[in-house]
């Protein structure tokens, strides 16, 4: 990692649907030393605090309430007024499935959570989007982190693995009888 925020003194903000996420999130930030957090319930008055106030970090739970036919992660960061529409934005679902995830990365969240999270995997996440956030990408259709997952390149030394593929030589042996060859399969061998 390049550096590390300080998280005791972040402000987070937290949005519910369901209070058990709600409560696992503001037990994990305890654990970190977070004492700075406003839950708010309802997604349209998340939404005007934001409009009135500017935070570190927003985690959402999934279930929370659209806001004028948007999800609350679309509206955080598309509605207008909004004081700091790039702040990290996380998601949190009890069971996330791969299309979900597509969906909220496609909205402009930052990272998706899935439940049961730790405190030290809240603490990863953030400081890699504080410390080392993604660009930011501005366009008609969207508005968030870049999407695209990028991984350094671990190794800089000589690439001494060759690359080319290798000719092999296949011979079939022409042993079996025919009526080998079409004889039943017995039950306990068929394929399914």
């Amino acid at each position: 990692m390049i550096g590390s925020a300080d998280l005791r003194n972040l402000h987070v903000l937290l949005v519910g649907g369901r209070p058990a996420s709600i409560q696992i999130l503001r037990t994990a930030f305890g654990l970190l030393g977070m004492k700075q957090m406003t839950v708010i319930a309802e997604s349209a008055r998340a939404i005007e605090t934001l409009r009135g106030q500017s935070f570190d970090a927003i985690f959402c739970d999934a279930a929370a309430e659209p806001y004028k036919n948007m999800s609350f992660p679309a509206a955080a960061r598309r509605a207008t007024g909004i004081l700091n529409p790039m702040a990290p934005l996380f998601v949190i679902y009890s069971n996330a499935r791969q299309r979900q995830v597509e969906q909220a990365r496609d909205i402009g969240v930052t990272d998706v959570l899935t439940q049961p999270v730790s405190a030290s995997t809240i603490a990863r996440k953030l400081q890699a989007a504080i410390v080392a956030p993604r660009p930011f990408i501005a366009a008609p259709s969207f508005f968030g982190p870049d999407r695209r997952a990028r991984r350094a390149a671990t190794w800089t030394g000589e690439e001494r693995r060759t690359r080319s593929a290798k000719k092999t030589k296949v011979t079939v042996a022409e042993t079996q009888s025919v009526a080998a060859a079409t004889a039943p399969v017995p039950a306990d061998m068929a394929f399914v």
